[in-house]
């Protein structure tokens, strides 16, 4: 709850500081004002101007486009408002009045619901009444559903009423406002055809009021058709040229001496000559154009009888009735006709007379008589025309009652108060006495329903220098902007001369350049700010206790802003400037990398840009850091020691590191310096040789010919030279290996490679060849024997009569010199493959025992693999099997004796 009153305190008070440094503007006066005469001198430089110029269209239109182009400035007769240009608006199409759309909406649905609740009423009215006076009123006509502008009276349909808001000419709905084109305006061409009809239409863009007089060119004759044709606009075709008519007028005596005009419409003579009456009786001196003329004698001419003569008026030729008219009469009552002299009085037929009375239901009763019938007096029961009262009076006469009316008249205020009214009751006479819409005047209309029509007065609005008059609708002269191109007369506040229109209130602000020193800043240049010198600010003051406060205003002196005045500053480290205001000129860090040139002269600073004693020096500063990097200079090719030294200018001194290494035989180590071994001076084969000598012991090479025998040079890196003089000797033998000699390692390469066998060899060769051939007898007479053995216990048996063998004396002898062969090589074969067996499974567990997890999976691979392929009866090769299990196990060695094709 406290943070929400710390929020709204807040808030208040920014409230209030935004109040006392801004002033509003109503929205009408932000709007930019346009120069409207400029613009309607431009619409109408090619119309000629008329001297009553307040009764043509030109000047109608004029009037319209001008309330359009200020904002406001056309009034809304309905509210009394203003009408700005984003405002949707109807025109009326008579009178081209604007009003709000809304607002005559609301004026239309008013009118014609006022007119249904009226026609409501007067439906049981179809009948006419009588009056007081015995008069009888006739029903009233009915009238259509209508409604009506409120400028012109124009009567428009309940169909008709506006429900879009258009443009002027009709073909946009919902213009958007766009500030260079006329408020209200589609932008496109009018259209219309112009007034009075020419076959030309507006070329004009949309626009308000009536659409100007047609301004195109055509050849046209004068109205008597004498002159040749002109080219004229069509406004002005109907021109006179200053030849005279002389055609013959309707007198016969006389010319027409009027200007040129059309045909046929020659005036009247206006000369004068005397002229008969048309009875002859007196003369008068009269206009040529109308000599007929009556005298204000009568006729007094006598009919035939001699008797009685005419009683009509001056008239021309014999009277119309020759003989008397009272020849042929009737009696008094009618009945009876007869035909008698004009001088005999006829009498009374003495039947009834019978005439309708006065009263249309009666007959006289009298008898036939001259003169009028008397009044009815027939006793009837009379009701009154209120109805609440009845009496027995003469039929003659009307029976009113003394009971006063207290309906309340179609006005809907006012009540009858007319006695005996009888639902008749009479319009309400009375006037309306409204105050209208512009709180000045009376609505003077009879008493009516609805809201008044407003007030048709205007109002002659002065400004403020009284150059300039405006009549303007009664009630609009507070808001009504009345446009004075003079300069306002009221000097500024301030010291500067500033040229206004003239206005009404007080004077804008002063909106020019200070121009005065700054002597706020004390930088010397000129205060290019909005004239301070005299601003609007508010005064508070607190009335009484209850802390009402009074806001009044005052013009008060600002003191100058800070300075806007745009100067080039350089930041502190001097790598850029920066154009910027003059009170935010004091030099700051640009945030770039320093970039100095260390001590070293390989690197820069970076640190970010700091303040130097000169800004133009590019080399260490105080400020800047020192450089604690090593020496990155190249080293020399194949040198990998770093430099000693810190970061420095070239060159770098020689590396003195000592580098142990394997002589070229690989049996000793030797040293020697760095600088000594990559040294690049000399010519290339002087800087191989320089190293072949570094990286050699001294001692005999270690390495064997091709011969196999050692090589003779010093060590050495490469290929041994010179094997082809290796003299060492060379021990041959014959095929069989029993004859030996040695020969010099040349005459072997020669090809000498064995020697001849002699007598002896092949003697030895045959008595092995025997032996070999009894072993493998011996061989093939055992498999022999295991065979009969295996088909005997695992064949099939077949049923053999017992015999009974005969058991001799004599028994086949055993051969046991064999079986004590058989048994010797079978127990040392036996013995062999066990020690083997032994020894190898030995070896295996301790290279197991040595592995680690990873080599014992590999191990297990192999087996499975090695299982595999002996339950497929693949040819193994079990030193090649151990070797990949080697390879698995310890990993392929650097220098492999056998190639990796052994493995594949």
């Amino acid at each position: 709850m406290e943070e929400h009153k710390h929020v709204q305190s807040k808030n208040l008070a920014s409230k209030n500081r935004l109040e006392d440094t801004f002033t509003y503007i109503s929205s009408s006066e932000d709007e930019e004002e346009l120069d409207e005469k400029h613009i309607l001198e431009l619409l109408y430089k090619n119309y000629q101007p008329v001297s009553d110029a307040s009764r043509t269209p030109t000047s109608r239109t004029s009037v319209f486009l001008e309330n359009t182009l200020h904002s406001g400035a056309a009034t809304c007769l309905i509210c009394i408002g203003g009408i700005k240009r984003v405002e949707s608006i109807w025109s009326c199409q008579t009178c081209y009045c604007f009003f709000h759309l809304n607002c005559i909406q609301r004026w239309a649905n008013d009118s014609v619901m006022q007119m249904k609740v009226k026609g409501e009423q007067q439906r049981n009215d179809n009948q006419g009444y009588y009056n007081h006076l015995g008069e009888f009123v006739p029903p009233k006509r009915k009238k259509s559903l209508h409604w009506c502008c409120p400028q012109c009276r124009m009567e428009y349909q309940p169909d008709e009423r506006p429900t879009t808001y258009n443009c002027f000419c009709g073909k946009e709905i919902n213009p958007p406002a766009q500030p260079f084109l006329v408020p209200h305006s589609c932008g496109e061409v009018c259209g219309k055809f112009l007034e009075p009809k020419c076959g030309h239409d507006c070329k004009l863009l949309c626009h308000p009021g009536p659409c100007p007089p047609c301004a195109q060119q055509s050849q046209n004759t004068c109205r008597c058709g004498k002159s040749a044709p002109r080219p004229l606009r069509c406004i002005d075709r109907d021109w006179q040229c200053q030849e005279k008519c002389e055609k013959l007028l309707s007198c016969g005596k006389h010319k027409c001496n009027q200007r040129c005009h059309r045909a046929g419409n020659c005036p009247g003579c206006t000369k004068q000559s005397t002229q008969p009456c048309e009875c002859g009786r007196d003369m008068k001196i009269v206009s040529c154009a109308n000599r007929k003329w009556k005298c204000q004698n009568i006729c007094g001419g006598r009919f035939v009888c001699g008797l009685h003569s005419c009683d009509k008026l001056c008239h021309k030729g014999p009277c119309e009735m020759g003989e008397c008219p009272f020849n042929v009469r009737s009696c008094p009552c009618g009945k009876n006709s007869q035909s008698l002299s004009c001088s005999e009085v006829v009498d009374t037929c003495g039947d009834t007379c019978q005439k309708i009375l006065s009263c249309g239901q009666h007959t006289c009763t009298q008898r036939c008589h001259r003169g009028p019938c008397n009044s009815c007096l027939v006793t009837t029961r009379k009701k009154c025309r209120c109805g609440l009262h009845e009496k027995e009076l003469p039929c003659s006469k009307e029976f009113t009652c003394d009971t006063k009316c207290k309906q309340v008249r179609d006005c809907g205020k006012h009540a009858c108060n007319r006695k005996c009214c009888g639902d008749q009751c009479l319009p309400c006479e009375k006037i309306c006495g409204k105050p209208l819409s512009c709180n000045k005047h009376k609505c003077q209309s009879v008493c009516h329903r609805g809201p008044c029509y407003p007030c048709r007065l205007e109002s002659v609005v002065n400004c403020r220098c009284g150059k300039t008059r405006r009549s303007v609708p009664c009630g609009r002269e507070r808001n009504t902007r009345n446009l004075c191109l003079e300069l306002c007369r009221v000097s500024a506040k301030c010291h500067h001369i500033v040229e206004h229109r003239c206005h009404k209130g007080e004077c804008p602000p002063c909106r020019q350049r200070c121009g005065l020193l700054n002597d706020v800043s004390g930088c010397g240049h000129i205060c290019k700010a909005v004239c301070h010198e005299a601003v609007k600010v508010k005064n508070q003051k607190t009335l009484n206790i209850k802390t009402q406060i009074k806001k009044t205003y005052e013009y008060k002196s600002l003191p100058h802003p800070r300075c806007e005045e745009s100067v080039n500053v350089k930041c502190i480290g001097g790598h850029e400037v920066v154009t910027t205001y003059c009170w935010n000129s004091k030099p700051t860090s640009c945030y770039r990398k320093c970039g100095r040139i260390l001590k070293c002269g390989n690197h820069q600073c970076n640190l970010t840009c700091h303040t130097v004693a000169n800004l133009e020096n590019m080399q260490q500063q105080v400020g800047c850091i020192n450089c604690e990097e090593g020496c990155v200079k190249p080293r020399p090719s194949g040198c990998s020691h770093p430099c000693p030294k810190g970061c420095h200018l070239p060159p770098c001194s020689p590396c003195t590191v000592l580098i142990k290494s394997k002589c070229h035989c690989g049996l000793i180590q030797v040293m020697y310096k760095c600088s000594e071994f990559f040294n690049e001076t000399g010519s290339i084969q002087e800087q191989l040789e320089q190293k072949e000598r570094l990286g050699s012991c001294g001692n005999r090479c270690i390495k064997n010919f091709p011969c196999g025998h050692r090589c003779l040079a010093v060590c050495h890196s490469g290929i041994c030279p010179g094997p082809e003089l290796c003299r060492k000797k060379v021990r041959i033998y014959c095929p069989c290996k029993r004859l030996k000699q040695e020969i010099a390692c040349d005459i072997h390469r020669a090809g000498q490679l064995l020697l001849q066998c002699n007598s002896q060899c092949e003697a030895d060769h045959s008595r092995a060849f025997k032996e070999l051939a009894l072993k493998q007898h011996l061989e093939d007479e055992k498999n022999r024997m295991e065979l009969e053995k295996f088909q005997q216990k695992f064949g099939k048996r077949k049923h053999k009569e017992r015999k009974i063998a005969d058991i001799g004396p004599s028994q086949k002898n055993f051969n046991w010199q064999r079986g004590a062969i058989y048994a010797v090589s079978l127990t040392a074969t036996l013995g062999a493959l066990a020690v083997a067996y032994y020894a190898d499974r030995m070896k295996w567990y301790i290279i197991v025992a040595k592995m680690n997890v990873t080599g014992r999976r590999k191990l297990l691979r192999l087996h499975k693999v090695y299982i595999f392929l002996i339950r497929i009866n693949s040819r193994v090769n079990l030193a090649k099997l151990k070797y990949v299990f080697a390879l698995l196990v310890y990993g392929i060695p650097k220098s492999a004796g056998r190639p990796t094709s052994f493995l594949l």
